[in-house]
C-alpha cells in the first residue's frame, strides 16, 4: 500500500496484527499530509458509531418490510425528487 512517501509494506496473511499496528504507526508518525490524517480521522470517528439495539430493530424491520413486499419500495431516486421538491 503506497500513500505519499511512504510505502507501507504488509501481507495481512504472513504478519500478525501487533506487527501490522506497529507499521502503521511508524507510517503516521513520519506522515506530514493533512489530509491523509484528517481522512483517518473521519474515518476512526465513523468507525465508533454504533447501531442502538432501538435502530438495528428498526433496520431489521425496513428490511423484512422490503422482503415480503419489493415493490412497495420507493426507488432513491424519487425519494430525492420527493425531497428537493420539499426545498
Amino acid at each position: 500500500m503506497y500513500y505519499g512517501s511512504t510505502t507501507l509494506t504488509y501481507n495481512l496473511y504472513t504478519m500478525d496484527i501487533q506487527e501490522i499496528k506497529l507499521e502503521l504507526i511508524q507510517w503516521l508518525t513520519a506522515l506530514n499530509d493533512r489530509t491523509v490524517i484528517e481522512q483517518m480521522l473521519a474515518f476512526k470517528k465513523n468507525q465508533s458509531t454504533v447501531l442502538s439495539a432501538a435502530d438495528k430493530s428498526l433496520l431489521d424491520e425496513r428490511i423484512s418490510s422490503f422482503e415480503q413486499d419489493p415493490d412497495q419500495a420507493i426507488p432513491w431516486e424519487e425519494v430525492v425528487r420527493s425531497l428537493d421538491a420539499d426545498v
